[in-house]
């Protein structure tokens, strides 16, 4: 009985020596074997992954609007016919130009003597053609007396003497009434010289 229970003894201690065995040697067998050791779990590791951060990066400014110069549709290309010019000589000078489109303009001076020294005498003209169809044009001449234009556009200032209007006749027979009532209430009650308050004196005295 006794060898019995030591031989029972025996198969049983080699059987928990081979279970150990196998449960050490099962971490190294390579994975082609068909075994694979079981992974520890992600929720009870203490080298369990740190959460991912979130990132930020600088917020990217809005697109500037972009401006440009309006194109303009191109326009008829207008000649010139003359041009012609002389520079100043002695301070005399002329230009003659006219374009395509009807305009011209011509001008000419010199100095010339006066009280308060040598001036530029100038004379010219100018024209183009109007809106309506008419041909506009003026003459003028600049010397010592100003600029003197003439041209039969220009406004002229009625003849004197010109009627005078009613309400001019109203305004003027109002101011002599009220002239004539003045004078027939004598001399006015106005402040005069004599009663205009004098300076504040610099000197004070007791009160009296």
């Amino acid at each position: 009985m006794k060898i019995v229970s030591l031989r029972y003894s025996s198969d049983i201690q080699q059987v928990v020596f081979a279970a150990v065995v196998s449960v050490c040697l099962a971490d190294k067998l390579p994975s082609h074997f068909g075994y694979a050791s079981p992974q520890p779990s992600s929720a009870f590791s203490h080298r369990s992954r740190p959460a991912s951060r979130p990132s930020f990066s600088a917020p990217r400014p809005a697109p500037q609007p972009t401006y440009s110069a309006p194109r303009s549709a191109p326009g008829p290309v207008v000649p010139i016919l003359v041009d012609d010019r002389v520079h100043p000589d002695a301070g005399a000078y002329s230009f003659n130009v006219e374009t395509g489109d009807g305009i011209s303009r011509q001008e000419s001076g010199s100095p010339v003597p006066a009280k308060e020294g040598p001036v530029t005498a100038m004379s010219g003209s100018y024209s183009f053609t109007l809106p309506d169809g008419q041909q506009f044009e003026l003459r003028y001449v600049a010397d010592e007396n100003g600029f003197q234009p003439q041209s039969a556009f220009l406004p002229v200032a009625p003849a004197f003497p010109h009627p005078i209007p009613a309400h001019a006749l109203e305004q003027i027979e109002r101011a002599r009434q009220e002239d004539a009532a003045r004078s027939r209430q004598g001399p006015s009650q106005g402040y005069s010289a004599s009663s205009r308050p004098s300076r504040p004196s610099n000197s004070y005295g007791f009160p009296q």
